[in-house]
């Protein structure tokens, strides 16, 4: 843990020097218990579909549960006092547990009522949420992004109030091509503008591996960075950081660490 913190502060130092000019507000909505889906498709998930892909957020009776909704509760007091609406979510390489730390901080978020989530697999090479919360539908971001579907039609919510989920479908090699369209920074800024009630959620890619992460953050408010403890040295720790500089890194989750724990 104590390695982890120091690479992660060796990182931020510069960054975290440089003054603030931004005036701190906080978010104000109506209470939105009875929002219902006109436009978007609803497939609700199976109970036990969600708890095998360990989204646990909303399970009360699960012990573990609470650890997500205590990490929404201060990812959200962040995002607020600085007047933050978008959110990516990454790690230095693959394996780490990014998209289900996501998934269920997406979840967490939607249960607050004054709160509504848009969550986007942005992972072009392997997205994973679609089969996370059981939802199976022909298109997906990619189509959408390549004209051969509208938006309308890959946004769903999987049955969680409050949360759409918009997946991804396929694969695609060259993704931090797309991800630079003009296509996909009008969505960028659209999704986040178009909801005063609205957080969006983007699960990334790995920031080591490739470029995308690098295309793609500069067009995010802020982000968070999980870690699987023990995985990976001090300079991959300093390198995804130091990519990272372009939007607001707001904390690092450490995953799989016997303890549990975050730093915020």
């Amino acid at each position: 843990m104590y390695r982890i913190q120091k690479a992660v502060l060796k990182a931020k130092e510069a960054e975290d020097n440089k003054p603030t000019t931004h005036k701190p507000k906080k978010a104000v909505g109506s209470p939105l218990e009875d929002l219902k889906y006109s436009r978007t498709r609803v497939m609700t998930s199976h109970p036990d579909h969600m708890e095998d892909s360990r989204i646990i957020a909303g399970f009360n009776n699960n012990a573990n549960s609470q650890t997500f909704r205590t990490l929404r509760t201060q990812v959200i007091q962040k995002m607020r006092e600085n007047n933050w609406r978008s959110l990516a979510v990454t790690s230095p390489s693959a394996g780490e547990g990014k998209s289900i730390i996501t998934a269920n901080l997406a979840v967490a978020i939607a249960m607050e009522v004054n709160q509504t989530v848009l969550l986007v697999d942005l992972d072009l090479k392997k997205p994973s949420l679609g089969e996370m919360f059981g939802v199976d539908q022909e298109y997906g971001l990619l189509d959408y992004l390549k004209g051969r579907t509208e938006l309308e039609n890959i946004m769903v919510n999987p049955g969680v109030e409050r949360l759409v989920l918009v997946p991804g479908k396929g694969s695609i090699e060259r993704s931090s091509e797309v991800i630079s369209t003009p296509k996909m920074v009008s969505f960028f800024n659209e999704t986040k503008a178009r909801y005063k009630s609205r957080i969006v959620i983007y699960d990334m890619p790995p920031v080591l591996p490739t470029d995308d992460v690098l295309s793609s953050v500069k067009n995010v408010d802020c982000a968070l960075l999980v870690l699987e403890d023990g995985k990976n040295p001090e300079k991959d720790i300093v390198r995804a950081v130091r990519q990272l500089q372009k939007t607001s890194l707001i904390g690092t989750v450490l995953n799989k660490y016997h303890s549990g724990g975050w730093l915020l």
